[in-house]
């Protein structure tokens, strides 16, 4: 069975805060780490178009979080706002990321009805005025040389985060379909917008919220989403995501928009029994395998304590009381004071890669039947769409190249025998991401045999290594 596969990316969230007084010579090597062919070569960024108004009733109180809006609080446009989150959005644009975001945690505080991006709930009184601020703001943008492809106007809508630790408002279930259909209607009757699609409505939890959510918004909201969103904080298992499936089938008469997990990070049990939400950092291969979603949550965000204080091992070794695992790299939260600018990747982010750089947005996914894999053992198979001469150094087949992603959860290593659609395959490369290397080719290859690419294709563990290649 072919899908189609969309994008693997990141979120912007607030860490070009931090970056911004970086120098500029590491914010050219983040870049390009992120979005470059080199480097985890993401097919998908989003941009926070922050709620702050300047003079708010209440700020978000976490160091960092509060963004600016190009919407003062008293009602006019400043868009030299937000210069640290701009910065890298423009960065976005030029490595011709394919997807493009911008996703709203709260609407600014001029609209809000207690004056604050945060701790309110929308009201059917505020809708035509943030429909009327989201299309403002993605057609300035769009005319400023930026390719917006979806805007998401809500974030997690069940907690208007009443502590303003962060960005937020609430919408209630009720509300969601009449907020989706005015934006849509003020996209459709803008010149520079009008191709930007929605998306909705990145509930955070699956089994908690989407269940019992859905039945109330989806079926009339659908015809104004071009992808549903949706959250995993409640790390849903399979027979989970399966029944949430179908109710999405039955509530949209059988043709829904397609669903895209655009958040997830942070669970303590890398890849093995349940997920839990909780502080930890764990830089290691281990916690890769959880690195399965279409989004990950933010690119960048603080080690949870400082390397120059505290030595190397910060950044290297598994904290299990402090940091979450939430970032793909990350920074001496106390750069100020240390000057420390160093970047720490983790091998989630090279897991990233193995997503982004091999399954391109247009690519289509073959159903790869579990019954097939050993226990603990997951692929992903994709063929190329178009013309993929960046990825496959202009040698790609007419017919599209293949690729395979092999994960392995267990704690030994598997011999598997790949058999190519057509019985004829050239196999052109194979990379890994172990304890010891980063994005490595294989060496020697596995061997080609009578048709048949990949036979006695080893694949690693996370003591191991991890082969994926294609």
């Amino acid at each position: 069975m072919l899908k189609t596969l969309t994008s693997f990316g990141a979120s912007g969230a607030w860490w070009p805060n931090d970056l911004i007084h970086f120098p500029n010579s590491t914010q050219k090597q983040l870049a390009h780490f992120l979005f470059s062919e080199d480097g985890l070569y993401l097919s998908s960024y989003r941009y926070n178009m922050g709620g702050d108004g300047g003079n708010d009733t209440q700020e978000v109180t976490t160091n960092g979080s509060r963004v600016e809006s190009f919407l003062l609080r008293n009602g006019t446009y400043d868009w030299n706002r937000d210069h640290a989150g701009v910065l890298f959005l423009k960065i976005a644009q030029e490595y011709a990321v394919p997807y493009i975001t911008f996703f709203i945690n709260a609407a600014p505080s001029h609209i809000a009805t207690n004056g604050a991006a945060c701790g309110w709930n929308m009201t059917a009184a505020t809708v035509s005025a943030f429909a009327d601020y989201v299309e403002t703001v993605v057609s300035y943008w769009t005319t400023h040389g930026i390719d917006i492809t979806y805007t998401s106007p809500m974030n997690e809508p069940d907690n208007n985060r009443s502590d303003c630790g962060q960005e937020g408002m609430s919408v209630t279930p009720a509300l969601r379909p009449s907020v989706f259909k005015a934006i849509r209607a003020a996209l459709n009757n803008s010149t520079a917008a009008a191709k930007v699609a929605i998306i909705g409505d990145e509930t955070s939890q699956i089994t908690t919220q989407a269940y019992p959510e859905y039945p109330i918004w989806l079926p009339s909201s659908a015809a104004s989403l071009s992808n549903i969103a949706v959250h995993n904080y409640d790390y849903p298992s399979d027979e989970a995501l399966a029944v949430y499936y179908q109710e999405v089938l039955n509530l949209t008469g059988g043709h829904p928009p397609p669903v895209k997990f655009t958040e997830t990070c942070c669970s303590t049990t890398a890849g093995s029994g349940s997920g839990v939400f909780g502080a930890q950092y764990d830089p290691t291969m281990a916690n890769a395998l959880i690195a399965q979603s279409f989004d990950w949550w933010t690119a960048v965000t603080n080690l949870p304590c400082s390397p120059t204080v505290e030595g190397e091992q910060c950044g290297a070794a598994i904290n299990e009381t402090a940091g979450y695992n939430s970032g793909l790299v990350y920074i001496d939260p106390n750069y100020n004071q240390t000057h420390d600018y160093r970047l720490w990747y983790t091998k989630r982010a090279f897991m990233m890669k193995h997503f982004a750089y091999f399954h391109r947005p247009g690519s289509a996914r073959l159903e790869v039947p579990q019954e097939q894999l050993p226990f603990g053992v997951n692929a992903i198979a994709s063929k190329s769409a178009g013309s993929a001469a960046g990825v496959y150094g202009g040698q790609e087949p007419e017919d599209g190249a293949w690729s395979v992603l092999f994960m392995n959860n267990q704690t030994h290593a598997y011999n598997l025998t790949l058999a190519a659609p057509g019985g004829r395959a050239k196999l052109t490369r194979v990379v890994e991401t172990t304890n010891e290397a980063d994005w490595a080719d294989v060496s020697p290859r596995p061997v080609v045999e009578h048709g048949k690419g990949g036979k006695g294709m080893v694949v690693g563990t996370p003591e191991e290594g991890i082969s994926r290649g294609r």
